[in-house]
């Protein structure tokens, strides 16, 4: 593991765990202890903060339809078998096989130019609630996937108090994921509509309560149904070997 980057700005984000936003979740059971507390009260990552070589929605976009597109493999080329080694941590093959669910989960968000994976799963929040996702921190824009063939079943706009911009997705086999803090969804698409694997469905933010300027995108997994208790997602993801694993 590499050292930290440069910390410049408290994070913490209470990220969506018994967020009450309509057609969402709602509030859920407590989920199990984190592996590790990792990152409680660290920061966001700036790593320079030179103007992005690629689509960045402006400020005043927040929440504005942008294209929708979509890739046949995002992140192909960097793409790894399995994350970088971390003490202490799951294997990728026992909770999948467990929980009847892909050990190869399509990471949620193009992983280039930054990528930080929080393993907060379980963290303590406020108010005796759990961290019921992981944060993957990045840049401002870069895209955010649909990681299985299903149906956009929720959808929140930026004055959702914790998830912000957001959208609930039901796979086929009736998992639902839920993808947080969005600055932008992708043009054209509503509750209701059919995804693919791999389809650009929003762009990472900060809208709800990260905090201005705390990009990042807040990821759950509940394998019993939009209701149903949540599970790590870490474990099922196939991490980029360009991201970073704290």
């Amino acid at each position: 593991m590499t050292d930290r980057p440069e910390i410049v700005s408290s994070f913490r984000c209470s990220c969506c765990a018994g967020d009450a936003d309509p057609g969402l979740a709602g509030p859920r059971e407590p989920s199990r202890a984190s592996r590790r507390a990792l990152l409680v009260g660290t920061a966001a990552v700036v790593l320079g903060g030179g103007v992005l070589a690629r689509r960045r929605p402006s400020a005043a976009a927040v929440g504005a339809p942008v294209p929708a597109t979509t890739v046949a493999d995002p992140g192909a080329a960097a793409v790894a078998a399995t994350p970088p080694p971390i003490e202490g941590a799951a294997t990728v093959a026992a909770p999948a096989e467990r929980l009847g669910l892909e050990p190869d989960l399509l990471f949620p968000i193009g992983p280039e130019p930054r990528c930080y994976v929080l393993d907060n799963y379980g963290d303590a929040r406020s108010g005796g609630r759990r961290h019921e996702g992981i944060d993957i921190l990045a840049d401002v824009g870069q895209d955010v996937y649909a990681v299985v063939d299903g149906t956009l079943v929720g959808q929140t706009d930026a004055s959702a108090s914790l998830s912000g911009n957001s959208w609930g997705l039901t796979a086929d086999d009736g998992v639902y994921y839920f993808f947080a803090h969005l600055s932008a969804f992708a043009e054209g698409l509503q509750v209701g509509d059919r995804v693919r694997r791999g389809q650009v469905i929003g762009y990472v933010g900060d809208t709800g309560n990260p905090g201005p300027g705390n990009y990042h995108l807040h990821f759950e997994v509940h394998p019993g149904g939009l209701r149903a208790a949540p599970v790590d997602p870490l474990p099922l993801l196939t991490v980029p070997d360009v991201c970073t694993v704290w």
